[in-house]
């Protein structure tokens, strides 16, 4: 092999390197439990508030974040905690990808002081739903989720071993490009050295 062949080969697999790591940061990196407006996620409509009248709230909100040229993903975000406290990775209790064909924000109801209802007609894929929080038991209808977290985690899985098969795959051609450029090093200043 060439010289420039293997630095093509060298340079292609540090791109194919990088490449797997940003798609593998993308599979493992941790959801917003905040439901943050950025660049990428500019829309955010918030619920009214719902109180039990004995310092509980329950509060909400939805945002829209692009994901493609033309789509967006909007997700919704439910809370539980004391009135006067801002919403929290702590009591963040429901998240859900909201369904691609249809939008239906939660209907949350206090049916006492330490009880809440929270319900919705279709989501796309939940992917936080706790039954308590400080006291306060929930419940939940939903009536359609249109990804099951199974089959999500499932997919998540086989993606995430393809792409660690491919980081073991372009780590070791780019070891042994390496190991063959260093080589093919020594034995030029080796000639060099005798002639």
């Amino acid at each position: 092999m060439g010289k420039v062949a293997r630095y093509t080969v060298l340079t292609a697999s540090i791109v194919g390197i990088a490449v797997v790591l940003l798609l593998l940061f993308r599979f493992f990196s941790p959801l917003d439990s905040l439901g943050q407006t950025d660049k990428s996620c500019d829309t955010r409509g918030e619920f009214p508030s719902v109180p039990n009248g004995t310092g509980m709230v329950a509060t909400g909100h939805s945002t829209g974040c692009a994901i493609a040229l033309l789509s967006t993903e909007f997700t919704t975000y439910v809370y539980v905690h004391k009135a006067g406290e801002k919403d929290s990775a702590k009591s963040l209790v429901f998240r859900f990808y909201e369904s691609p064909k249809f939008f239906d924000d939660p209907k949350i109801v206090w049916s006492d002081d330490s009880n809440l209802h929270i319900s919705v007609s279709e989501v796309g894929e939940v992917t936080k739903q706790l039954n308590s929080m400080d006291g306060v038991k929930i419940s939940y209808s939903i009536g359609k989720e249109v990804f099951s977290r199974a089959e999500d985690l499932k997919e998540s899985r086989h993606w995430a071993t393809v792409l660690f098969v491919w980081l073991t795959f372009l780590t070791g051609v780019c070891f042994l490009t390496v190991r063959s450029i260093r080589k093919q090093k020594r034995l030029d200043n080796l000639r060099e050295a005798i002639e």
